[in-house]
């Protein structure tokens, strides 16, 4: 089929937000099956493209005319005006002249292409809208031509990002748009794994400092943003204490630490929800190194007294503290103003804090009251808070500070129950009895450490055990016996304490007679 020549144009395709971008020469207007088709393959459905006609070949002799009902006049004041461009439009006054300063590919960049773009967007009428199939947005449009494709999809809160404008000739199929969008995973420490403890799971002590990491990655194409920024939603359970402050490290593509990179986090509080926020200017920190590829953030939140605590693993096997974030991102490069209208999946974390079930029997079995214990984790003795009669938990450094409900000692009642609530898993703990119920005698100090398994994402316990030595119970509970008996030796009739007493006074009697004795002879 007969080709229509069109003057030399060379013209960009620019998407986002992972850029098609390079200047290609389009020597003309094709007439064939595709003349009036503009193809993009974007395997993603939902989308809206429209395409809006700039340039039409208006005859068989070759030349170039505005679009019907585009604002060209307006068009050329604003190109005129625009720095971008210098003084390159300074001469033009019809759609040929401003054809031949952007084929001119020797002295127009791709910067130029994004800018010229922009400026089009604002005067265009009359689009065509696409259509969606097997992978492929199809344009239809009426006329051989220069377009303008705009996505039009609304991506508000959604994991997705709109195309920049596209430039392109109709009949050239083509366009693959490649829509590039930040990612953010959480992780929280596993205390006993050392620096390779980083998850999804964590099991800590009610009081202690729990660190968490939040990656987020940087897309390429951000350069085709006016103005990009991101910023983390980060919501703890009441379990946790919101974090003072916070500290952040850069990283290139190759996993490179960038120490050239200056920026001080900040942490915008909401104690309503137990969130926090914190944004990040990403043009201005590409400013500092183009090379910024990832981002680390740190902080560390306390675990407090509001924490879930396990007691039962059957009945309790969900009762974890979660932790949630996610972002909101710049997601449309046609927005100057940058909004932040994309939001990121959330990225969930659990941690877990564990109860002693304690019981103070005979040896018959029978409920002991008035038996005195301490917890202690090395040669420490941990203070606790007294909930109840039967219940203490380990106690926060506030707490002890104001010194109300804290004990260092468990004291049973009746029914011989004792639960201390917030400890560890695979830490040392020694239970020991300071002073055993009338009649009875202490008993042996008991070592222990819980020990526990999850579901591969953290939310569930599958398994607890408790380890006394070399023995291990399923469960977490403990139970101290004491026995009746005296400390002394025994015989087992009665008044021997008394003959012990009795066969001492007459000794000590024996002594001083004998000293009578001696001071009379002397006399």
């Amino acid at each position: 089929m007969k080709m229509k020549k069109f003057a030399a144009l060379a013209a960009a395709t620019i998407m986002t937000v992972s850029a098609v971008a390079a200047t290609s020469t389009f020597s003309v207007f094709a007439t064939t099956e595709n003349a009036n088709k503009i193809v993009i393959n974007e395997n993603v459905e939902g989308k809206t493209y429209v395409a809006y006609p700039i340039f039409n070949q208006t005859s068989a002799t070759n030349t170039i005319d505005w679009a019907n009902g585009f604002a060209s006049v307006s068009f050329i004041d604003a190109l005129k005006k625009d720095t971008t461009f210098g003084n390159k439009f300074e001469a033009v006054s019809t759609a040929a002249d401003v054809a031949g300063v952007i084929s001119n590919k020797d002295n127009w960049s791709e910067k130029e292409t994004a800018a010229f773009a922009k400026v089009a967007a604002k005067f265009v009428s009359n689009g065509t809208e696409s259509t969606y199939a097997n992978g492929q947005y199809t344009l239809n449009v009426p006329n051989a031509g220069y377009y303008l494709i705009i996505d039009k999809t609304d991506n508000t809160d959604k994991d997705n990002a709109n195309s920049a404008y596209i430039l392109n000739v109709s009949g050239k199929l083509t366009v693959t748009p490649k829509v590039g969008k930040p990612k953010l995973t959480k992780e929280i420490k596993h205390n006993e794994n050392g620096d390779n403890g980083w998850g999804v799971v964590g099991d800590n002590q009610i009081g202690d400092d729990v660190e968490f990491r939040i990656t987020t990655t940087i897309p390429s194409e951000v350069q085709y943003y006016d103005t990009y920024t991101y910023t983390i939603n980060d919501t703890l359970s009441k379990g946790f204490d919101l974090p003072d402050d916070a500290e952040c490290f850069f990283y290139d593509k190759n996993g490179t630490k960038l120490t050239d990179v200056t920026f001080t986090p900040v942490i915008v509080k909401n104690p309503t929800d137990n969130s926090f926020k914190i944004q990040f200017d990403i043009k201005t920190l590409l400013a500092q190194n183009q090379n910024i590829d990832k981002i680390e953030t740190y902080y560390t939140a306390k675990l407090n007294g509001n924490a879930k605590v396990v007691a039962n693993k059957d009945t309790d096997s969900k009762n974890n503290n979660p932790n949630t974030a996610y972002l909101t991102y710049s997601n449309n490069p046609q927005d100057e103003s940058g909004k932040e209208n994309g939001k990121t999946p959330e990225s969930k974390v659990y941690d877990w804090t564990f109860t002693l079930v304690g019981s103070k029997v005979n040896e018959d079995n029978d409920p002991l009251a008035g038996a005195k214990f301490q917890l202690k984790k090395g040669i420490s003795v941990i203070k606790l808070y007294k909930i109840n009669d039967n219940d203490y938990r380990i106690a926060t450094a506030e707490e002890i500070a104001a010194d109300t409900n804290i004990t260092d000692t468990i004291i049973t009642v009746r029914d011989g129950k004792f639960n201390i609530l917030g400890i560890d898993d695979a830490t040392d703990y020694t239970l020991e009895e300071t002073e055993a119920p009338s009649e009875y005698n202490k008993a042996d100090a008991i070592s222990f450490k819980l020990s526990n398994g999850y579901v591969s994402d953290g939310s569930e316990l599958t398994k607890l055990e408790i380890k006394n030595g070399e023995t291990t119970t399923d469960g977490n509970g403990v139970t101290v016996v004491n026995r009746k008996g005296s400390e002394l030796p025994s015989t087992g009739g009665i008044g021997t304490q008394i003959f012990y007493g009795v066969g001492g006074a007459i000794v000590v009697g024996a002594g001083v007679l004998l000293i009578t004795k001696k001071r009379a002879k002397k006399d």
